[in-house]
Formats: structure tokens, sequence, C-alpha cells
């Protein structure tokens, strides 16, 4: 199967999971060269997260290190992308699920396509209607998105929902330990 039409079963997949529908699935490749190729979601939702860390530039303070900042949230992001699944390898196997490791990280990276769709559409929602407050419509997209997450820990891992919760939150976690350590080093401020 080529790249382009795995991405874009996958793609298909996180929908249907999203509503619900456990037969999304079957939209996945659950081999080693299915795992790897998941990581291209990276680079399906970098354009995203490049174009939103722009948006924080335009409102920063004249002086603001732009370059620096872009520059290390970029690394930030990879750093984000490596470590959860790294972590991972080591605490799945410690939840009796390691044959499990695949099917879950392959899934969790996918879906952060549709979560970041979700999250642009929170944006624009606020944009569009600014007397409702776009703060609203962003942590409604972030609750979804961590829902829909401990749906897919739940389901691939085959694991309890405080389990699946936890495993989600870590990663939720992680990833503001990691933004906040950029943001400080992008700015100067850390050391």
């Amino acid at each position: 199967m080529s790249t382009s039409s795995e991405t874009l079963r996958a793609l298909y997949g996180t929908w249907r999971l999203a509503r619900g529908d456990t037969q999304g699935l079957g939209f996945f490749n659950f081999s080693i060269e299915g795992f790897w190729r998941s990581f291209l979601a990276a680079a399906i939702v970098f354009p995203a997260f490049a174009l939103l860390r722009w948006n924080d530039i335009f409102d920063a303070p004249e002086g603001f290190p732009a370059t620096r900042y872009m520059l290390v949230e970029t690394i930030a992001y990879v750093i984000k992308w490596v470590a959860f699944p790294l972590i991972m390898f080591h605490v799945i196997p410690m939840l009796g699920r390691a044959e499990r490791y695949i099917a879950f990280i392959t899934v969790y990276n996918w879906a952060s396509v549709l979560q970041m769709g979700l999250y642009l559409t929170a944006l624009l929602l606020g944009v569009l209607f600014p007397s409702l407050g776009a703060g609203g419509f962003v942590f409604i997209a972030v609750i979804a998105t961590l829902v829909y997450g401990v749906y897919i820990a739940k389901l691939t891992l085959s694991v309890s929902i405080p389990t699946a919760s936890t495993i989600v939150l870590a990663d939720f976690l992680l990833s503001l330990v990691i933004t906040s350590i950029g943001i400080r080093l992008a700015v100067g401020q850390l050391f």
C-alpha cells in the first residue's frame, strides 16, 4: 500500500473512532512499517503548529527574539513527538500490554491530525465569534481531545478508563513541561 493511501485510510480510521465506531481500527496499519509511518502525522500537523507559533509572535513585544523562538519551538515539537512514544515504550510493558504498544502509538499519532483540526476550528470560531471568547472554544477543544485520547488508549491498550486517563494526562503534562521549557529557552529566561 502506498504511503498516501495508508495516510488517507488512517485519517479515515481516526474519524470513525472519533464517532465511536471501533471498526475504525481496521483502517490502520499495525505493522512495524505502519508504526513508523504514523509519525508522518507530525509532518502533517507541523504547518498548523508553525502557523500558531507565528501567531504568538505577532502579539509579542518589540525586540522579541522571533527567530530563536521559532527554532526552539520547532525543536520542542520534535522532542514532544519522540518523548511520549519512548516513555510509553517502557510504561506499556509494565501494564502487561507490550503487544499493544504499536497499535496504541500508531492510532495515537494519527489522531493528532484530527485533534489539530479540532483545535484550529475552535480558534476560528473564537475569531468569528469574539463576543463568545476564543478561550471557551479552545477549552472545549482541549477537553474533547483529551477524552478522545482516553478513548484511544482504552481501546487500543485494552485498559481501564482510569489507566487510560493517566496515560493521556501524562502526555498532556509532558507536553506542557516541554512547551514551558521551550518558551523559557526561547526568551532566554531559563538560566
